[in-house]
């Protein structure tokens, strides 16, 4: 059965009292659980590496969504900081990572620690709660793909695999990226620009060259107008940004 436990309250009245437990810093517990749903990847990568005969996935990710709880400590936007090691052929593997959620005063912080058992996660969760010294631990469960972030996800709540797992080194090989060949340099004023792509109308007045966008933080600080320096390279036939700076 799963459990979330959150221990909020200072026995300030002991630790007065000189007792015993003067190490004591909480002791006012609660059973609470929560659900997750964080589908949203921000920024996600991915190696594949193949390890005598089986394929192995590394993936980094940041995952946005929301947690849904009774509890204000637990109810909030939530953001996922992850990284997941599966074994594609085995359909094991596990995922460690830290969980921001922005509840009412935005202090529930945690790092955890998950099983995956063909896309199902099973693990623990530690961390903060309130800016009062609160704590929270308890299990983790839900379903998880490197594209699809966390969903059904659940603390303190749910079923979970149950699973454990034993990791031993293999010889592996990296499958090296396709380097790309084919390049655009555009240098000229920026016409349109959003977190999928981006528009510049060269200097020398020929047509607009427009690159998508496969992360948002590149054009976090480019407006419309802004003079810049555009890279893009071709990846599957499409011009997708590589890199964009002001050119002042």
């Amino acid at each position: 059965m799963k459990r979330l436990i959150l221990i909020t309250a200072a026995l300030s009245a002991l630790l007065a009292a000189g007792a015993a437990v003067a190490h004591l810093k909480a002791g006012d517990v609660s059973q609470v659980s929560a659900t997750l749903s964080v589908p949203t990847a921000a920024n996600v990568q991915t190696r594949t590496h193949t390890c005598d005969g089986q394929t192995i996935e590394i993936t980094t990710g940041h995952y946005t969504g929301t947690a849904t709880s009774t509890t204000t400590d637990l109810n909030g936007s939530v953001d996922l900081f992850l990284k997941s090691t599966y074994n594609v052929t085995k359909k094991l593997g596990w995922v460690n990572g830290s969980l921001k959620l922005r509840a009412s005063d935005r202090r529930t912080r945690a790092s955890f620690t998950a099983i995956n058992v063909d896309g199902k996660l099973d693990g623990w969760l530690r961390g903060s709660a309130s800016h009062r010294g609160g704590l929270v631990f308890g299990s983790l469960s839900g379903s998880f793909s490197k594209t699809g972030g966390l969903t059904d996800g659940a603390l303190g709540t749910g079923t979970g695999t149950n699973a454990a797992v034993v990791v031993k080194r293999v010889g592996c090989t990296s499958d090296k990226p396709t380097r790309p060949t084919v390049f655009l340099f555009v240098r000229g004023a920026v016409d349109s620009v959003s977190a999928t792509a981006i528009t510049v109308k060269p200097k020398d007045g020929s047509a607009n060259q427009t690159c998508t966008v496969k992360n948002a933080d590149q054009v976090k600080n480019i407006e419309a107008t802004d003079q810049v320096e555009m890279s893009c390279v071709q990846v599957a036939g499409v011009w997708t940004l590589a890199k964009v700076r002001e050119k002042h």
